[in-house]
This record gives C-alpha cells, sequence and structure tokens, in this order.
C-alpha cells in the first residue's frame, strides 16, 4: 500500500514537473525570441506578442521562473533524475537570459545618451536618472505608468463634431503659465487605440516638469479610410492653436509626439505646414500652423511599402493599407501614397525632429528609420537626433522600464531645446538690422568687400549668421561652436557658401560672423536662418541690402 501511494505521489510529481518544464521551455523561447526573432512565417507572426513581452519584463519573467520552481518544490521534486535535470537546465537558462536582457535595459541608458551627445547636427546632453522629476527607480522596477498624484485631468474635451473628436488635456495645480505643450498621437496601426493607452511613462515625466500634455482620438480605419485620420491629427492641432491658452499654455511651443502609426501622424502633421488639404473649415482664423519640433517613437516614416526601406516587411505594411486604412490599391495610386509619407514631405525648412527606433522591431523594420533620417540630414537645415536601441522590440515604451526612462530623458532634452520662449522682435531690432546703420561684409578672393559689391562679383547672396540666436549675446565660446555647427551642415548638405560678418561702427553690439550662400532659394535661406533661431536674414543684390523675417518672409522696414 505504501509502495502503491509513493508511486502515485512520484506519478503526480513528474506531471508537476513535465508542467513546470513545458512552462520553463515557453519562457525560454519567449526570451530568445526577445532577443532574436523571428521574420519568416509564424516566426514573424509571434514575434512581437511573445518577444515584447519577454523583453519588457524581465525581472517578471525570472520572478515567475522562481514560483514555478519553487511551486515544484513545495509539490515534490521527480525522482526521474533526467527530469530534475531538464528542469533545472532550463530554469537556468530562462534566468542566464533574463539577466541578459534586464543588461540590455540598463545598457540602454549609456546608448541614448551617446547619441544625444554625438549627434552631428548639434549635440545634447540628456539628464541623469538623479533628476528625473517624476521617475523613481521603484516605478522603474515595478514599470507600471503610475500618473502623479497632483496631476489635474481634463477627459474627453470635445474638438469636433464627430464621436471620436474627443482628447484630454494633462497638467499640474503649479504648471506655469505659457507653458510649453507635448500633443500626443496614440498608435494601432490606424485601425484601433486610445489616448489613455500608450506613451503615458514619458508624458507623465512632461507634465510634472511644468508642460501641458494634450492627448487625443482620431478615426479609425477600416470604418473610416484615410484621410480621416490625418484630418483629425490636423483638427486637433487646430484645437491646440485655438484653446490651449485657456489651460495655461502657449499655442506657440508645440511638439508634437506618437508611436507606431501616431508617430507616423506625428511626422506627417509636423512636415505638412504649408499644405492645406487637411485643415478643417471652419478653422481659417488660425493661421499658425507649425509646431517646434517632432518626436516619432517606431514610427512609420514611409509609407509605400519600397523594399529598400522595409527589407520584406513592406508587403504587410502595403497589405494593411490596401486593405484597411487607404483601401485603393498602390498601384494607380501611387501619388496617394507618397503625399501620406513623411519621408516624401522632407523639405530645407522641415522642424527639429527626435526619432527613436529599436532594431529588433519586426512591424517597423529599422531601417525605415535609418533612411528617413539620412534624407532629413541631406535636405533639411533643422536638426535631427537619431537613437537606435539594439535588441528592442516595437512598443517598448508603454512600460517604465529603464530603457523608457533613457528615452525620455532625450525626448526631455530635445523638446526643451526647441520649446524655448522666443522673445519678441521689437522695432528697435529691425532698425538695427538694416544697412546702414549696420555693415555688411562679405569675403572674396580678394579679402572683405561691401556686400553689394560682393554680389557684383558672385552674383545674388543670402547672409545667414549662427550667432546670439533670437538677438540674446552669448559668449564668443558658444557663438564660435555655433558657427563651426553651422558651417559642417552645410558642408554636409553640400551648399556652397563664402564668410561674413556684420558690424555696428557705433560699438552698441558685438560683431556677428555668418555665412554668405549662392545658388540657394529664397525658402532655404529662410529655413536656414529659421532653424538657427534667427529673427531674419539678409537678401543681397548687386544694389541694394533686403532684411527679411524668417518667420513670415515679409520684408522689415
Amino acid at each position: 500500500m505504501l509502495e502503491r501511494h509513493a508511486r502515485d505521489q512520484n506519478r503526480q510529481n513528474e506531471e508537476m514537473a513535465y508542467f513546470v518544464a513545458l512552462a520553463s521551455a515557453f519562457l525560454g523561447v519567449s526570451a530568445a525570441t526577445a532577443l532574436r526573432p523571428g521574420r519568416r512565417g509564424l516566426f514573424a507572426t509571434l514575434a512581437y506578442p511573445v518577444g515584447w513581452a519577454a523583453g519588457e519584463l524581465a525581472g517578471q519573467g525570472i520572478f515567475l521562473e522562481a514560483v514555478l520552481v519553487g511551486l515544484l518544490w513545495w509539490w515534490g521534486w521527480p525522482a526521474t533524475h533526467w527530469l530534475s535535470v531538464v528542469v533545472l537546465a532550463l530554469a537556468s537558462l530562462v534566468v542566464v537570459e533574463n539577466l541578459v536582457l534586464i543588461g540590455i535595459l540598463f545598457y540602454s541608458r549609456s546608448i541614448v545618451r551617446r547619441a544625444m551627445a554625438r549627434s552631428p547636427d548639434r549635440p545634447l546632453a540628456i539628464p541623469r536618472p538623479r533628476d528625473d522629476h517624476f521617475g523613481s527607480w521603484w516605478r522603474t522596477a515595478l514599470q507600471i505608468p503610475f500618473h502623479p498624484r497632483d496631476m489635474q485631468l481634463h477627459r474627453n474635451l470635445v474638438y469636433g463634431p464627430l464621436e471620436r473628436h474627443k482628447l484630454d488635456v494633462w497638467r499640474l495645480s503649479t504648471t506655469p503659465q505659457d507653458a510649453p505643450v507635448i500633443y500626443y498621437l496614440h498608435g494601432g496601426a490606424w485601425t484601433f487605440g486610445d489616448k489613455r493607452e500608450q506613451g503615458r511613462p514619458m508624458l507623465h515625466e512632461f507634465v510634472r516638469r511644468g508642460w501641458v500634455v494634450v492627448a487625443s482620438n482620431y478615426r479609425l480605419a477600416p470604418r473610416h479610410p484615410w484621410p480621416a485620420q490625418i484630418e483629425d491629427a490636423t483638427r486637433a492641432l487646430g484645437w491646440i492653436k485655438k484653446n490651449i491658452a485657456t489651460y495655461g499654455a502657449s499655442p506657440d511651443r508645440v511638439v508634437i509626439a506618437g508611436g507606431s502609426a501616431g508617430g507616423h501622424l506625428a511626422a506627417l502633421l509636423a512636415l505638412s505646414r504649408k499644405d492645406p488639404t487637411w485643415r478643417p473649415d471652419e478653422m481659417d482664423d488660425v493661421t499658425d500652423w507649425s509646431v517646434r519640433g517632432a518626436m516619432s517613437f517606431y514610427g512609420v516614416l514611409e509609407m509605400t511599402g519600397d523594399d529598400a526601406h522595409w527589407r520584406g516587411l513592406g508587403r504587410g505594411i502595403r497589405v494593411l493599407l490596401e486593405r484597411r486604412v487607404v483601401q485603393l490599391p498602390y498601384e494607380g495610386h501611387e501619388a496617394l501614397y507618397h503625399s501620406l509619407s513623411p519621408y516624401q514631405r522632407i523639405s530645407s525648412d522641415s522642424p527639429p525632429f527626435f526619432v527613436v527606433q529599436g532594431v529588433n522591431d519586426t512591424l517597423v523594420e529599422v531601417n525605415v528609420a535609418r533612411g528617413f533620417v539620412a534624407k532629413f540630414r541631406e535636405v533639411a537645415f533643422a536638426p535631427i537626433y537619431y537613437v537606435e536601441l539594439p535588441f528592442t522590440q516595437h512598443a517598448f515604451d508603454v512600460t517604465a522600464s529603464p530603457r523608457t526612462s533613457a528615452t525620455t530623458r532625450a525626448a526631455v532634452a530635445f523638446a526643451e531645446s526647441v520649446a524655448r520662449p522666443r522673445p519678441a522682435l521689437t522695432s528697435a531690432l529691425v532698425a538695427s538690422y538694416q544697412v546702414p546703420p549696420t555693415e555688411l561684409f562679405v569675403h572674396v578672393d580678394e579679402g572683405w568687400l561691401e556686400a553689394c559689391e560682393a554680389a557684383s562679383r558672385l552674383g545674388p547672396l543670402f547672409v545667414v549668421t549662427s550667432d546670439n540666436p533670437f538677438s540674446e549675446v552669448q559668449s564668443e565660446d558658444v557663438n564660435e561652436a555655433r558657427r563651426g555647427e553651422l558651417r559642417d551642415t552645410l558642408r554636409r548638405r553640400g551648399v556652397d557658401f563664402v564668410e561674413s560678418v556684420a558690424r555696428d561702427p557705433r560699438g552698441r553690439w558685438p560683431d556677428e560672423v555668418g555665412v554668405a550662400l549662392r545658388a540657394i532659394s529664397r525658402d532655404e535661406a529662410r529655413a536656414l536662418a529659421r532653424a538657427w533661431d534667427q529673427f531674419a536674414y539678409y537678401e543681397v543684390t548687386p544694389d541694394t541690402v533686403t532684411v527679411r523675417d524668417a518667420d513670415s518672409d515679409v520684408v522689415l522696414v
């Protein structure tokens, strides 16, 4: 009888051991998928849902494995030697894999810091973990995106006539007046998602830092095919421009952001400042549709499915767009697909960008982001910051992990750099720009010549400086560093230039060193002046020197 009971007990122990072994094997395969996701067939289908959880919840994976082994110990360890070895080997593998994933999460901090500090476009230093206003070690350990207790949440404000035309405004009771704005667009393949679900760890940090956050819903496909999504995003931006001052924020200091499909919409909206196609008729009174900058997290920045960008994943995006979103075939409608692709809309006056992309992303190929960044650096004059995260899957920033906190700090550094308050252009400044009283010289082979004389020899010129942004006097070291960055920017883009200098003979203003540009358009010169935070730039012909507003392009007199 005792012998039979012992056999039955051992059989039950073995059954439990098989269960623990299978569960451990699943955890091991999940972690392996996070480290090296499959990109073909069934493996590609499972790569995101399986690999994302393992990659972002590695600490929880170790905890779950410990619970499984502890449960087996409590239930009864199997007497079969080989089965015990298998269980222990699988458990060890799971722990090692997840420790590697945890190490990658923390290593992301240095990856992000170096990417921002070594950017070829105006490098930025990012805050340290101790500088977080809301992030903390215990929130990061739990990875749950708690919101600040003192956050004021204005829910479901109406920005249009339809059911999905709702947005939320987040702020603190202590948020200062004329605060900057983050306008966030959720992802979800343009077919699902909600304003309450994504980007929360980052947005909570911005709220605690004194920003006002706006998160909006938009109509979803297939019920509402394209361009409903971008029309709604545009309408919500118009609402911000008209109404955000009511909530203590500045409509002139908007940074737009989004993840995945939201990253696509954010980028497209930022790059369409001059395109009135998607603007609602009742917002004719909104004259400024610009944003200070755009942040795309694993965004769909190329929408044609071109294999040069997508490297094997293009068919998936093409099928999604043709069948559910655009609901028109690519063939015969190529111009439409190009028009909804941010990659095709990059221009010399594009606003500053911050792009984050994971190498292991199986929904948006990393080469999509690389191609967008490369073209931006060739065409646009504004800076672009690119963070490429190794072993990182799509939608990594849903949880408050060390990796998310690192990219949040970079986003803060970027947003604060582009959304600084801008002083007003006074009549005294406008008068000081004029030539005379200012003296403007251009360097040619023979030496320094008065600007009009230089234009008679070189042809029409545009003169731009990087010194003293918005006429706030900087130290010589700061100005010299900005001059070097400006020249490097022009050389990388193949723009022909010679040196220039503007002098105030009355000695009331320091000399400003700049560049005289040949063979570029007025729009390009204006874009360069805007990118370097200048109120104005000079248009020089053999007969006259004209001062033009860098924002409106009107002649300043």
